[in-house]
């Protein structure tokens, strides 16, 4: 293990392939690490006590949120519309019709298990996020998934 040097701080390293090197968590990381997965968790638990609404919209009005407002007042979705009632088939393994459905809400349900996964390896590991999240800057992330959505937006006004 070798050591951060000057103006790093004093955070335990380990050496990868290539030279690559991971930083031992900070305690305030680790528990972020832990109230992130168990937020996820919760997500997915959320997920799997709902029943998906079988209109493939709707499905949040079960937990005392309002029906859409555009989808009254035009008939035509919402960019969020049926995003719960997929990410709810994708918690019950309905795979297929989550995409079918609304593809943001799989994509969605994608991110959160992986970054379940993802909190739980590094929890576990004691390793921070830093050098992870390096590679994929906040914006791009944020940009691809507007992109991401903006498209599961066209299919799913194209497909009601």
């Amino acid at each position: 293990m070798a050591r951060e040097g000057a103006g790093g701080g004093a955070r335990a390293r380990s050496r990868g392939a290539g030279g690559w090197t991971w930083p031992r968590a900070t305690r305030l990381e680790r528990v972020f690490q832990a109230v992130a997965g168990a937020f996820l968790a919760g997500a997915i638990a959320l997920g799997l006590s709902l029943q998906p609404s079988p209109t493939g919209t709707g499905t949040h009005t079960i937990l005392g949120l309002p029906p859409c407002g555009m989808l009254l007042v035009t008939g035509k979705p919402c960019p969020t519309c049926g995003v719960t009632t997929s990410f709810v088939l994708a918690a019950h393994g309905r795979f297929g019709d989550a995409l079918k459905n609304q593809p943001f809400g799989l994509v969605l349900f994608a991110l959160v298990v992986a970054g379940l996964v993802a909190m739980l390896a590094t929890l576990a590991a004691g390793r921070s996020w830093g050098p992870v999240l390096v590679p994929w800057t906040v914006t791009t992330f944020i940009l691809a998934l507007v992109i991401v959505g903006l498209v599961s937006w066209m299919y799913k006004w194209s497909t009601m």
